[in-house]
């Protein structure tokens, strides 16, 4: 008994010292991603082709939240809500689709608004600068192509 544990820890000796054998809780392989960071990761068999970590991140604002936001001049003073987006052939917001007028609900209508004149403000509200309520019910009304 004892010749065969005395076998079996040489030849587990070994495998260690050659590498073959993976111990879960060594740290043997480093990756090198696309950002030049290194990722140690505990070999457990099998070959490595390559990994790829990718961040992505982008400023500006999430369509979701947006829709049905209420629009605001630089007074602070409402001027409409935020009904739908045109996106143009340029992959870019266009136009923005305004609800203008009406009393709860009833009897608004849409304007079409060029989208790069929105900006906003430090409470992060939707600003549509040198505009009012009036100067938004004056455009034509916007309809949507059947």
């Amino acid at each position: 008994m004892k010749l065969k544990h005395m076998i079996a820890t040489t030849i587990t000796a070994t495998l260690l010292s050659q590498g073959l054998y993976a111990n879960t809780g060594e740290t043997v392989t480093t990756v090198k991603t696309e950002a030049a960071q290194e990722i140690k990761a505990p070999v457990v068999g099998g070959s490595v082709i390559g990994i790829s970590v990718a961040t992505l991140s982008t400023t500006g604002y999430r369509a979701s939240k947006l829709l049905k936001s209420n629009v605001y001049n630089q007074d602070g003073e409402k001027i409409g809500a935020i009904d739908d987006f045109i996106v143009g052939g340029e992959n870019e917001v266009s136009f923005a689709i305004i609800s203008v007028g009406g009393f709860l609900g009833m009897g608004d209508r849409l304007v079409a608004v060029p989208a790069k004149l929105f900006t906003s403000n430090k409470e992060h509200q939707i600003v549509l600068a040198k505009a009012s309520k009036s100067d938004l019910e004056a455009l034509p009304a916007f309809q949507y192509a059947k």
